[in-house]
């Protein structure tokens, strides 16, 4: 898979770099790419997908170490293959409902030995993805 500077899968390839991405914070960024709804989640969902089919990504949540006491937090691959993985995904992530917010992190994205491989050969995003940001 070619990764174009720029493009949506940068932007997500460099941001998880640093830390587990949440599924929010992709999706304000996607949203420099599509502004509606629901083309938006059709064009992140395939991103993730094609990300995730070439190595680069995991997907799936934060969960406790130890459960009872809440402490520990680590990142945890989602259960299945990756079409079951992308309906739960699909399913979770709804952007359109301005009632709840809790999908915004109902996901978080693993960067991959291979996914940080592949940032190492890319450079930075343009400043324009970052302007307003404190």
């Amino acid at each position: 898979m070619i990764i174009q500077p720029d493009s949506l899968e940068h932007l997500i390839l460099y941001l998880a770099e640093d830390d587990w991405l949440e599924l929010g914070n992709t999706n304000a960024y996607a949203g420099d790419f599509e502004t509606d709804l629901s083309k938006r989640k059709s064009l992140l969902t395939a991103v993730v997908r094609r990300l995730s089919e070439a190595g680069y990504i995991g997907i799936g949540d934060l969960q406790y170490r130890d459960p009872g006491a809440k402490t520990g937090l680590h990142w945890a691959e989602w259960p299945g293959s990756l079409d079951e993985q992308i309906a739960h995904l699909v399913e979770i992530y709804t952007p359109e409902r301005r009632d709840d917010d809790n999908w915004r992190w109902a996901c978080w994205f693993n960067l991959t030995e291979q996914g940080r491989r592949i940032v190492e050969t890319l450079p930075e995003p343009d400043d324009r993805f970052f302007d307003g940001l404190v």
